[in-house]
């Protein structure tokens, strides 16, 4: 059965959905969904995001979040989280430039 089918029957069963619904399950329907088929970053995949084209930016991101964290008087404690999808590049690449400030 597919996507298409699924959320019609949905939609006969139980009426109308929210547009973050149907997201969710575009997004995530563990048959039908993008992110749930496939790895869609990279060379390979649908896009390719800036910290997989240069370290060179989450480095960046990472010296400026240190100097901002300096520049408020080492607040403790904090959170630092990074909410996009992908493989966690950012902020890899940003707590490794962050580690050389002391």
């Amino acid at each position: 059965m597919s996507l298409k089918d699924l959320l019609a029957a949905r939609i006969r069963q139980s009426g109308p959905i929210s547009v973050a619904d149907y997201m969710a399950d575009c997004l995530m329907h563990p048959e039908h969904g993008y992110y749930a088929t496939r790895d869609p970053l990279g060379v390979a995949g649908d896009f390719t995001t800036a910290p997989e084209i240069s370290q060179m930016f989450g480095e960046l991101i990472g010296l400026a979040l240190a100097q901002t964290w300096l520049d408020q008087d080492r607040p403790a404690p904090f959170s630092l989280a990074e909410l996009g999808p992908g493989r966690g590049t950012l902020m890899a690449d940003a707590l490794r430039a962050a580690a050389r400030v002391p």
